[in-house]
């Protein structure tokens, strides 16, 4: 049973999709993918590079704007990066109940006690 929560953290992660770490990204989807086609084919679409004002410039971070696989590659970051950091870092040193609830790069967490969420 949930317990009720009485403050929120609402938090957005600022130019998050134009900052993705692609060394990173590729080692995450290297732990859930066995397949190292697929993952060449991630790969060559992140280093794809974005055409800014007519002119071609290559790309290091960061993933592809209006891509249909863009929010799913965020998915699986931010399952290592944030999820995780959460479950099991930032749980264990609260006092009372704390959920994060994510949707891309915003999200909310959600605690019963006001110094659990002024810690976070």
């Amino acid at each position: 049973m949930y317990k009720k929560v009485n403050y929120i953290l609402d938090c957005d992660i600022k130019g998050f999709f134009d900052n993705v770490n692609h060394e990173w990204l590729m080692k995450f989807l290297r732990n859930d993918i066995a397949d190292p086609n697929y993952l060449r084919y991630i790969a060559r679409m992140l280093k794809s590079g974005v055409m800014i004002e007519g002119k071609y410039e290559d790309t290091s971070v960061g993933t592809p704007q209006g891509g249909l696989v863009s929010p799913i590659l965020a998915n699986v970051y931010l399952h290592y990066v944030l999820d995780l950091w959460f479950e099991k870092c930032i749980k264990k040193q609260l006092y009372g109940e704390a959920y994060l609830v994510r949707f891309a790069d915003d999200f909310l967490i959600m605690f019963q006690y006001e110094r659990d969420a002024q810690r976070v």
